[in-house]
C-alpha cells in the first residue's frame, strides 16, 4: 500500500486531526495535522519519535520549551511528561513503539 503523507491535509481550528498510517503489535505510525492547538500533558507507556514535516511547534519537555521547525525530529522516552504548547500548521509524523 502507498500512503502519501502530504495528500489530503486538513487543518481545523477546533481540533487536531490524527490519521493512523500503520499499526501492529509493536509499532504505531500516525500523521497529525494541527493548526494552533495546545495539547494536554501526556504521559505515555511507549517511546515516541515525532518528526515535524511542516510548520512550527513548541513542546514542553522536562520543564524546557523545545522549539521545533520543519524537519526536526524529537525522541520522547516513555513516561516523559510532555505537551505541545503552540503550533502553527504543524504536520507531524509520529512513531510509537509498544
Amino acid at each position: 500500500m502507498i500512503y502519501n503523507i502530504f495528500e489530503g491535509l486538513t487543518f481545523y481550528p477546533e481540533k487536531e486531526i490524527e490519521d493512523i498510517i500503520f499499526e501492529d503489535k509493536k509499532i504505531k505510525i500516525t500523521r497529525i495535522m494541527s493548526l494552533d492547538q495546545e495539547t494536554p500533558e501526556m504521559d505515555q507507556d511507549e517511546l515516541e519519535i515525532v518528526m515535524l514535516l511542516e510548520g512550527e511547534a513548541k513542546i514542553l519537555l522536562d520543564e524546557n520549551i523545545i522549539n521545533l521547525k520543519r524537519g526536526d525530529i524529537l525522541e520522547i522516552p516513555p513516561h516523559k511528561i510532555h505537551k505541545v504548547t503552540w503550533q502553527d500548521h504543524a504536520l507531524w509524523l509520529c512513531i510509537f513503539t509498544k
